[in-house]
C-alpha cells in the first residue's frame, strides 16, 4: 500500500475570536470514533484548533483525528476535522473491537 502524505483539512479563520474559548471535550491523544455514521473512522486526537470549518462555515472548537490505519478512510486520507458533536471517546475494548471490523 502505498504512503499517503500527512494532508491537513483547510480551515478558515474565524472573523471574531471571543475572549473565552470553550473547554474542549476530547484531549491530544485521545481515541476517538466518528458515531453518526456507519463504520465511521476512528483515530487519535493530534489538533484542536478554535476555527471556522471552510467546507460548511461552523465556528467552534475542531479536532484535528489522524486516522488509524485500520480505519476505513485511511486508505484516502490520513487525516480529517471532527466537531465535537460527531465523535465519542474510544475504550480500549471498543478500539479492539473497531479494528477488528475493519482488517
Amino acid at each position: 500500500m502505498p504512503k499517503i502524505p500527512l494532508q491537513i483539512p483547510p480551515v478558515g479563520l474565524p472573523e471574531l475570536i471571543p475572549s473565552e474559548l470553550p473547554h474542549q471535550k476530547f484531549h491530544l491523544g485521545e481515541w476517538v470514533r466518528w458515531f453518526q455514521v456507519p463504520n465511521g473512522d476512528f483515530g487519535r486526537v493530534i489538533g484542536v484548533l478554535y476555527t471556522q470549518q471552510a467546507s460548511c462555515i461552523a465556528t467552534g472548537l475542531h479536532y484535528l483525528v489522524l486516522l488509524d490505519e485500520r480505519s476505513p478512510s485511511c486508505k484516502i486520507c490520513t487525516c480529517d476535522f471532527a466537531f465535537e458533536e460527531d465523535i465519542e471517546p474510544l475504550d480500549n475494548s471498543s478500539l479492539e473491537g473497531l479494528q477488528g471490523n475493519h482488517v
